[in-house]
This record gives C-alpha cells, structure tokens and sequence, in this order.
C-alpha cells in the first residue's frame, strides 16, 4: 500500500521543508483542531492561528474542518473532501481520546484509511495528530491519557462518548515529546506500556519526524541535536 505520511512530536519539528515536499503540487490543506475543543474558545483560537500560520510559511494553503459539524453525517463529510480534493490533511495535538472521538463519530477515520489507500493526500499530524495513526490508544491511558486530568474522562463529557481506537494505519506506537522535561514521565510510562503490549514504541524529541512513504518508517533527526 502506498501511503504518504508524516508524524511529528511538535509542529513541524525541523522538517517542515520535508511535509511540503511530499504534499507535491496539490497545496490545500484541510486541517483538524478537535484534539483542542477541551480549551477556551481564546485558547483553540490560539493553536488554531499556529498551525495554520505554519502550515502558510510551507507554502501549503489550509483551511480548518472542524469534524463536529460532521458527527452522524459521514456521506456529508465524505462528500466535502470529495470535492475539496485536499493534497494534505493535517492534524493537530491535543486530547488523543477527544481526537479519536471526534474522527469516529464523523466517519473521517473510515474516510482516512480509504483516502490514504488510494494516496489521495498525505496525513500530517503531530503529538495527539501522529499517536493516533496507531492501533489501539488504550495503551496511553495511564501515561498521556493522565497527564492533564483524566483526557478519557474529558472526552466523554464534552461528546457524550469515548473511542479508543486510533486510525490503524501504522503498527508502531509514536510516543512524542521525549526530551521535554515536563512529559518525561508520561513518555517513560507509554514507553513501557507500548512494549510491554509487544508493539514497537517509535520515540521522538520535538524536532524529529517520523515519515511513512510507501511501507517503510524512516525518523528524521537533526543531527546535532
């Protein structure tokens, strides 16, 4: 299967150049915040003019598509993508659980396993963006899922309901942010937790990126770092 993606730890880490690159000549970007809707509206707003601000500076053209207008209506979202014919669709951190939630009860995780299948577009995403290309997100319940609060606990009372499957579109567990001080011991615990589960952990520090192109997984770091 050929699949195009790029997983980072913090933004772009120091590989944006690399994500516009493999967009190629398609440059609209839909992006999706719902890993953010636990904030203020102020605060989402914030992250929101971020990523869109960095995505901008890559040359990419993206719009937001906030997936809850979507809950329940899957041939609806379906059909906007259809026509909007995106060469990216990125996805931003936040609450892996709101996230998951959001892309399930849309249909965008069904809609995404077909898209990349076909290689319609690349999926970018970092943090909650990348770990949800993995399988089953149960795994970080006791290391990010705690680490706020209870983000399970969170995405149940903001959507009435949790999933706790990712996308499944990698076998190997992303774990971001492993050399930031004030993650270390989420890192440590999903790090455990993924091996222990007999899955391969994939660490990142926030400038590294992961990049799938075709089967094969190659991590991108900054060599003086």
């Amino acid at each position: 299967v050929h699949m195009r993606l790029f997983l980072a730890s913090n933004h772009l880490g120091d590989f944006g150049f690399k994500l516009s690159s493999m967009v190629g000549d398609n440059r609209r970007a839909l992006v999706i915040f719902n890993a953010r809707d636990y904030k203020t509206k102020e605060e989402r707003a914030i992250s929101v003019q971020r990523t869109l601000a960095d995505l901008s500076a890559i040359n990419l053209e993206p719009k937001e598509l906030n997936l809850k207008k979507y809950f329940n209506k899957p041939d609806e979202l379906k059909k906007y993508i259809d026509n909007y014919d995106p060469g990216c669709i990125f996805v931003d951190g936040g609450n892996i659980y709101l996230l998951a939630t959001a892309l399930h009860l849309s249909g965008m995780d069904e809609i995404l396993r077909q898209g990349l299948e076909n290689d319609n577009y690349v999926y970018a995403g970092y943090s909650a963006g990348a770990i949800v290309a993995s399988k089953d997100l149960g795994i970080f319940t006791d290391s990010f899922g705690k680490r706020r609060g209870d983000l399970v606990e969170t995405a149940e009372q903001l959507y009435g309901e949790v999933y706790q499957k990712g996308l499944g579109i990698i076998d190997e567990y992303i774990i971001p942010h492993m050399d930031r001080e004030d993650f270390a011991i989420a890192t440590t615990k999903a790090y455990k937790d993924v091996s222990a589960a007999n899955f391969v952990p994939v660490p990142l520090n926030d400038s590294d990126v992961a990049i799938v192109n075709n089967a094969s997984m190659e991590i991108l770091k900054v060599k003086d770092k």
